[in-house]
């Protein structure tokens, strides 16, 4: 079950010290305030660590005569080989030049403006593969990504398991981002709080990458 925003906002309004009326139904009530401090705090934490929830598989196929193609909403994985893309399942390699003037099977590739070119040029249909860290928080039912919190309904997509780790990191966080003055005594608390919470997320979570620095 995916953590939903209306939760959330309740849950962050409800803490101790905080100055927002909890038990809210309808997003005409939010506090402005308040669902920034929740954007923001849930933007760091989702950007800060590649947590394995994030990975995602994204697949197109290649059409005669078109170079480039739309890139997913992320960061492509990468290892000591290179990027992880492949085409018919025989992995890509990342071009030293841009584009060739002739069709054939493509084996390389570069990035252009969040398009990514293959080269040659294909002459016909062909699978490309890739991972990526998506950085949307989840996908709505018309394919549109979320990417800020807005309406009551919307949601985090994270593993059921996770949900009261990544809550109780995202709260913390969100009150720090609330509370005005960093030498405020609270501050400190439920800045202590956040680094024991974002701790165990990370450890439970088991990252894709341990090799990835942990930015708190």
């Amino acid at each position: 079950m995916a953590l939903k925003f209306i939760d959330i906002y309740n849950d962050a309004a409800a803490q101790a010290w905080s100055m927002f009326d909890s038990e809210i139904e309808d997003k005409s009530d939010f506090d402005k305030a308040l669902v920034s401090s929740i954007n923001k705090a849930l933007s760091d934490l989702w950007a800060s660590y590649p947590f394995p929830f994030r990975l995602k598989n994204y697949s197109f196929y290649t059409r005669p005569h078109v170079v480039s193609y739309p890139l997913p909403y992320g960061q492509i994985m990468a290892d000591s080989s290179g990027f992880d893309i492949s085409l018919n399942g025989e992995r890509l390699i990342l071009s030293e030049s841009e584009y060739e003037d002739k069709e054939d099977l493509p084996q390389k590739f570069y990035f252009k403006n969040n398009y990514i070119c293959l080269n040659p040029i294909p002459d016909k249909r062909y699978k490309v593969d890739m991972s990526f860290l998506t950085l949307a928080y989840s996908v709505k039912s018309d394919g549109t990504p979320v990417f800020e919190l807005k309406n009551e309904e919307d949601l985090i997509d994270i593993p059921d398991y996770l949900n009261t780790l990544f809550k109780n990191a995202l709260i913390t966080k969100t009150m720090l981002y609330s509370i005005s003055s960093k030498s405020d005594e609270i501050y400190s608390g439920y800045k202590e709080q956040f680094e024991k919470a974002f701790r165990l997320l990370v450890k439970y979570s088991k990252s894709v990458n341990t090799d990835k620095k942990v930015i708190l």
